[in-house]
């Protein structure tokens, strides 16, 4: 763990990359690994919601944001965290996390994009690399506290650490902190505008966080993280004038994904449903995810079938529809329902993931689960839950070889490297793998071993990585 913040620290070795001042304390290759291992951490512990709609929508969002940057040094990626505090944070190499708490703060899309927005800045402004750079040698031992919080065995320091990312060293750098903040406003109001997002509501969304009293704010750890100065909202306001022709909302999912967001983390289900008394679309949604959440599938069929029927072609209503069926063992109609979205929805990769998810779970027709989920692998790469339907896949059909190497990266995206190497230890000491495919489990193990896990072995003699 030390050894690992020490490379990154002392990463001046390495060849500088042309134009970048930072690239000889922290590469963008090294940026990408500290990335992905704090977003396998984060998996690990079941931090980020996995749900396809979600992921499917927040980097619809992200996309949309991050494209205009012509940044093909990164690829960014976007997650929402199971923490009802109010936060989001980027981390280096492109991943950024939104709380679960934040969209529900969120009044409308270009609030949520906004935050987006400006996170994105903090990366392609490479905020993280300036303070390792700017660091002096007693803050070395932050920034080694920082990625050790994240490599620990421990959830909450990991979480604390990730979350906390540039804003952690406000307190010993807060004149730096205050630049990075400042131009990461800037570069985030250029993001929101080349993506047509009402930019004034960056400046909304951040008066929202800085006035909130009460429950709001002791949830509150944005404003800790992106430290909050008097002149940032007025700025941000200036900046914003001229923005008549934007947008607030691109489409109606952030209300969906919102209410799947507040269901998710309301406590007093009875109570949430006796207060819902709009009968809208939305609130029908609602009420079927409350009741979903209760295993009331039969009161969930009865609230969703009037909205389904004049509503068929909604993602939401049906995939909420075709879940409340499969509660009930309509195990038929369910795929007939989502069998109809997909045919409406042909470039949808979400349906596809969850209508073979009832093929698998109800063991049928996997022939065609599988038609259906071969093509999504690049889009899930990063979804746990899509190796783990793809191992199941495999198990039912016999085939040992392949089921055992996707639960093996199911493993390493949940962080235990241990368990993917036993896993391909065991499909290659079954009877039921044939001798090649005993060879490239082997091979697959050992690249494991050399990436995650590469042993300490003498200078003389074969050695197991190169």
């Amino acid at each position: 763990m030390v050894l690992f913040c020490k490379n990154v620290l002392s990463a001046t070795q390495s060849q500088p990359e042309l134009g970048d001042p930072y690239s000889e304390v922290l590469p963008i290759k090294q940026e990408d690994m500290i990335g992905f291992s704090s977003y396998r951490r984060l998996q690990k512990y079941n931090y980020i919601n996995n749900n396809p709609l979600v992921s499917s929508y927040i980097n619809y969002i992200g996309n949309l944001l991050s494209r205009n940057l012509m940044d093909d040094m990164r690829n960014y990626r976007f997650f929402i965290v199971q923490s009802n505090e109010i936060n989001a944070f980027a981390l280096p190499g492109g991943f950024i996390g939104i709380n679960i708490g934040l969209i529900k703060l969120a009044e409308n899309e270009a609030q949520l994009a906004s935050v987006m927005a400006h996170e994105i800045a903090h990366v392609k402004l490479r905020h993280t690399a300036e303070m390792i750079a700017n660091a002096n040698v007693n803050s070395i031992p932050m920034w080694i506290g920082i990625f050790a919080g994240i490599f620990s065995g421990n959830a909450k320091a990991s979480m604390a650490a990730i979350q906390a990312g540039i804003g952690i060293s406000a307190q010993q750098n807060v004149n730096l902190i205050r630049s990075n903040e400042v131009e990461a406003d800037n570069l985030g109001l250029e993001i929101l505008s080349n993506a047509n997002f009402k930019t004034s509501e960056m400046a909304k969304f951040f008066n929202l966080m800085e006035m909130s009293t009460g429950d709001i704010q002791r949830s509150l750890s944005y404003l800790s993280t992106h430290p909050m100065y008097e002149n940032r909202i007025a700025n941000i306001k200036s900046s914003a004038k001229h923005d008549n022709s934007q947008i607030e909302n691109s489409t109606n999912d952030f209300l969906y994904i919102k209410n799947i967001m507040e269901v998710l983390t309301i406590s007093d289900i009875n109570n949430s449903i006796k207060n819902i008394k709009n009968k809208s679309i939305l609130s029908s949604h609602k009420l079927g995810l409350l009741y979903l959440r209760k295993s009331d599938y039969k009161k969930a069929y009865e609230t969703l079938m009037p909205y389904y029927k004049t509503n068929s072609n909604n993602l939401y209503i049906s995939v909420l529809f075709a879940r409340s069926l499969s509660g009930l063992n309509e195990i038929d109609e369910s795929i007939n329902v989502l069998n109809k979205l997909k045919n409406i929805h042909p470039l949808n990769k979400t349906v596809p993931l969850l209508l073979s998810e009832i093929l698998i779970e109800n063991n049928i027709r996997t022939n065609y689960a599988e038609k259906l989920l071969k093509p999504l692998e690049n889009h899930y790469r990063l979804n746990p839950n899509y190796y783990r339907l793809m191992s199941k896949l495999y198990a039912e059909k016999n085939s040992i070889f392949k089921s055992n190497v996707y639960l093996s990266e199911y493993y390493v995206l949940l962080d235990n490297i241990d368990l993917s190497i036993d896993v391909l230890s065991n499909a290659i000491n079954s009877n039921k793998t044939s001798s090649s495919e005993k060879i490239r489990l082997g091979e697959k193990r050992t690249a494991l071993i050399c990436r995650y896990k590469r042993p300490l072995e003498p200078i003389f003699g074969e050695k197991t990585c190169n």
